[in-house]
């Protein structure tokens, strides 16, 4: 029994000596500078990251709309929706000024303002990204769905007038970042 013992382990050894060389090399040190660390310019990443100078779309707090930018957003929404829906569901068609290549969400995000303040904010969507290509002159359509719960507490909306916005953000290849906004839009919850 003492001798099969020790056959396997020599059977078992070899294995076990190539994984842990193949451990140590990955676990080996990179030398690497700050400029090989951050991503090459021409960089596959499809996420929209956060970036300095959007506007805030803050629950409970005032809403202006923004200067116009680039983008120019056109939307098509119900004018109408019963209280009893959570989402409604529309289209917004982005313009563009110049030609415009770059990275941005599957959709626009929507949101309702009453009386000069957010009530509902976007809804969340997937943070993968897709590319945007947009010749000067021409448009995109994207789909565009807003919560119709309040986003304090959640609870459906009160009948009433609301406006509706849309927001883009494109992230260029060129960097930096363009924030486009639309509306407003009526919309009445009955």
């Amino acid at each position: 029994m003492h001798g099969h013992g020790r056959h396997a382990y020599r059977n078992v050894l070899p294995g076990l000596a190539v994984v842990l060389a193949g451990t140590a090399c990955q676990a080996r040190p990179a030398t690497t500078t700050a400029a090989a660390e951050k991503p090459p310019q021409g960089s596959s990443v499809m996420e929209p990251a956060p970036t300095a100078g959007t506007t805030t779309v803050d629950c409970g707090q005032p809403f202006t709309l923004p200067p116009e930018s680039e983008l120019a957003l056109t939307g098509q929404f119900p004018a109408e929706v019963s209280a009893s829906e959570q989402t409604l569901s529309g289209t917004v068609e982005a313009r563009a000024s110049r030609e415009l290549r770059g990275v941005t969400l599957p959709g626009a995000d929507v949101f309702l303002v009453r009386n000069g303040r957010v009530v509902s904010t976007p809804l969340p969507q997937d943070t993968v990204g897709i590319l945007w290509a947009v010749p000067a002159g021409e448009s995109k359509s994207l789909p565009a769905d807003a919560a119709l719960t309040a986003c304090d507490s959640g609870e459906p909306l009160e009948p009433g007038s609301y406006e509706l916005y849309a927001r883009l953000m494109v992230v260029p290849d060129d960097g930096g970042s363009v924030e486009a906004f639309g509306g407003p839009w009526p919309l009445e919850v009955r």
